[in-house]
């Protein structure tokens, strides 16, 4: 971090902390098979039973999904966001958890979707780390407010998203790795 110091300040602010890049278990996250298309509905995604699962809790709060629209411009086809743990009388933006799926024209618009998502947290000041899944390279996220995972399989991009606390702080990115892999296989 660049500090820029002005004449005439007495005190400067004290400079802000990185969050830390959790580091991952020994044990093997595999990849099943992909799914070739855009799932139909959060059912064919996650159950909220599965990700209170994986996350070692149960998330309060309700589930909800969105469908998105195509965007020519950017390539997608179509998107799937399913939302966890959504507090009662709030939006469904408002989940602690979700599972974001979207399908591209082609392999390369996918990537390249990854690519400006792990660019735009950087910018953003937000500390990033490159991991696998199974075969798949991924990119764990992580800033003040939450901790992301992000790869593409193909024509399809998965974001993964939650809240800070919602995970482990000691196995936070095994977590979203596991999420990732269950979305992906869609079983």
């Amino acid at each position: 971090m660049v500090a820029l110091v002005l004449a005439g300040c007495t005190s400067a602010p004290p400079p802000t902390a990185r969050p830390t890049i959790p580091a991952f278990s020994s044990a093997t996250v595999t990849t099943a098979p992909v799914r070739g298309t855009l799932p139909q509905s959060c059912a064919d995604v996650a159950s909220a039973s599965d990700v209170d699962a994986i996350v070692g809790h149960q998330l309060t709060g309700s589930a909800a999904e969105v469908r998105g629209i195509a965007e020519p411009a950017i390539h997608r086809t179509g998107r799937l966001d399913c939302y966890y743990g959504i507090p009662a009388g709030q939006p469904v933006t408002a989940g602690v958890l979700s599972i974001g799926i979207a399908g591209y024209t082609d392999a390369a618009s996918a990537a390249q979707r990854v690519t400006d998502t792990v660019n735009a947290a950087r910018q953003a000041g937000d500390s990033t780390s490159d991991v696998t899944l199974g075969s798949r390279d991924a990119v764990l996220v992580i800033g003040p407010r939450n901790q992301e995972l992000v790869l593409s399989a193909g024509e399809l991009t998965v974001l993964i998203s939650a809240d800070t606390g919602v995970l482990s702080r000691t196995s936070n990115g095994d977590q979203l790795r596991k999420l990732a892999g269950k979305a992906l296989a869609g079983d």
